[in-house]
């Protein structure tokens, strides 16, 4: 992440982010989005805000920090618009979505109401009813413009009473193309906001009416209760700025009030989607979180997903393999390899031409030096992938075997004579 993106994302949380700790704000006197008059944003101050996230979303796609997938986002896109319902038609607005690559459990809404997921919230969550269960909660957010109360309120108070003049300039930055310009470096104003988050009654307010979204969208209202257990902190996690908003240290009380309204609704049964419909939605997400996982070493938790992903999806190579890798760097160097091995051979066995398997099987019984079995795996690397960058090491390993393992046949000519 680069220091504009970070310093970006540091102000789009402060400003939007939807699981947040807080102070007080009234918010009494600002109508909800579908109910003002003309169009939002009401005033040049919101379009500002508006601006600046916007400005964002457009920097964050051209990086890697989020999953371009159209398909995926198509998903999401239709949740969210189900979740609306007939407001989308009375505020003339289509529903986006932005899918972040950050194994924390979380989600935040932008001012104009595009919706940013985490893949560690993608990964967490069991169905699509607890996944509309948080969604419907950001939604909620945007409907009442609580980004925009928010900063109103923080610009009140003395610390940071210059909040929407910076803004202001920081909009004309965003239309000019030059967001690096330091801008964000007043640090004070910017560390308060992302500190304090939305207010506790804001967070209340969201809390009811995504429920009632929840609801009306026909999902079962207490698959709310384990989405948002779930967006406690792990003591395997690590602390870092979005993780603040998922300690909130309300979060008891809110369940609490979250079993409250769930008991007063009166609805018919709803069915709760199943888990095999989810993965087959949401699966890229989960492979990407489960190799942040692995490039954390936090290797069981990674195990944990790539298990489910792969109980629920068996044609995918993919995600057998990463299995054997999260094996092999959790215990490189033994003792048991068979874990390993069996997920390579899994990924093989979904797609016979998955050149890596093959390289990975080749060491992993070099490394028992089993050099025949060794020896085979390597000489169908070096078939499947002749111009990869590696090769020239594959064919060093098996010019150093013992001479009865590679049967007379030349390493320098192996892929010539084993190709097709």
């Amino acid at each position: 992440m680069n220091k504009m993106t970070r310093q970006m994302m540091i102000l789009l949380l402060g400003l939007c982010l939807g699981l947040g700790m807080g102070t007080t704000a009234a918010a009494a006197k600002y109508k909800p989005i579908n109910e003002i008059p003309d169009s939002v944003p009401e005033n040049e101050e919101e379009q500002q805000i508006w601006d600046i996230g916007r400005a964002h979303q457009q920097e964050v796609r051209k990086t890697g920090e989020v999953i371009n997938d159209p398909v995926m986002e198509q998903h999401l896109e239709a949740l969210a618009t189900r979740l609306m319902g007939d407001l989308l038609s009375t505020i003339d607005m289509e529903m986006n979505v932005l899918i972040f690559k950050d194994p924390t459990v979380n989600a935040w809404v932008y001012p104009d109401g595009t919706i940013a997921v985490q893949t560690g919230l993608l990964a967490e969550m069991k169905n699509e009813a607890q996944l509309a269960a948080i969604m419907g909660h950001e939604i909620s957010h945007f409907l009442n413009r609580h980004a925009y109360i928010q900063i109103k309120s923080k610009q009140k108070q003395s610390a940071i009473g210059k909040g929407l003049g910076l803004l202001a300039t920081a909009a004309v930055a965003a239309k000019t193309g030059s967001l690096n310009t330091g801008l964000m470096d007043t640090g004070q104003i910017w560390a308060d906001l992302v500190t304090s988050g939305y207010s506790r009654k804001l967070e209340h307010k969201a809390d009811k009416q995504g429920l009632e979204l929840l609801v009306s969208a026909g999902f079962a209202p207490d698959q709310s209760l384990p989405a948002f257990e779930a967006l406690r902190i792990q003591d395997d996690n690590e602390t870092n700025l979005s993780q603040v908003w998922s300690s909130h240290p309300d979060i008891d009380s809110r369940l609490k009030n979250l079993k409250k309204q769930i008991k007063s609704i009166k609805s018919p049964p709803q069915l709760v989607p199943p888990e095999q419909e989810y993965i087959e939605k949401y699966g890229t997400a989960l492979l990407v979180d489960a190799q942040l996982d692995m490039q954390r070493r936090r290797y069981q938790r990674a195990e944990k997903t790539l298990a489910r992903y792969t109980n629920a999806i068996k044609t995918e190579p993919l995600a057998y393999f990463m299995t054997g890798e999260n094996h092999r760097k959790q215990s490189p160097e033994g003792p048991d390899y068979s874990a390993r091995i069996e997920a390579y051979q899994r990924a093989i066995n979904a797609e016979p031409d998955y050149a890596k398997a093959y390289k990975e099987l080749g060491m992993a019984y070099r490394q028992q030096r089993q050099h025949a079995l060794a020896a085979k795996e390597f000489r169908q690397y070096l078939a499947l992938a002749p111009d990869a960058v590696d090769v020239p090491i594959i064919r060093w390993y098996l010019d150093s075997m013992p001479a009865s393992t590679t049967s007379g046949v030349s390493t320098t000519h192996a892929t010539e004579e084993l190709s097709p």
